[in-house]
């Protein structure tokens, strides 16, 4: 009976010092994700969390089925790239617009 009490007592003292440390831990890095925003003319995107070197830009086809591409932007830190389809008929009827990743 002794030996069970401290058994369980050992038990209760590494459960509660486990919840300790995984509470004190640092706490994992956010995923990699992206936010997109367009309208009639723009298509634009940024990304953050991605590999430090990682670059995205926005890719949107036009109107006049010509493709738009935005500046390389840093998709570890984040920075927003547009596509611009004004003066090109606007942005092509489809959702043809998309993220790239180099």
């Amino acid at each position: 009976m002794v030996r069970r009490r401290a058994a369980t007592a050992l038990a209760s003292i590494a459960l509660a010092t486990g919840t300790l440390l995984a509470t004190g831990a640092a706490p994992a890095s956010a995923a990699p994700s992206c936010t997109e925003w367009w309208d009639a003319n723009t298509y634009g995107v940024t990304c953050s969390g991605y590999t430090s070197g990682t670059e995205v830009r926005a890719l949107a086809r036009c109107a006049n089925e010509t493709l738009a591409t935005g500046q390389w932007k840093n998709a570890a830190t984040g920075g927003w790239s547009y596509a611009y389809c004004a003066g090109k008929g606007g942005r092509h009827a489809s959702d043809s617009m998309a993220p790239d990743f180099r």
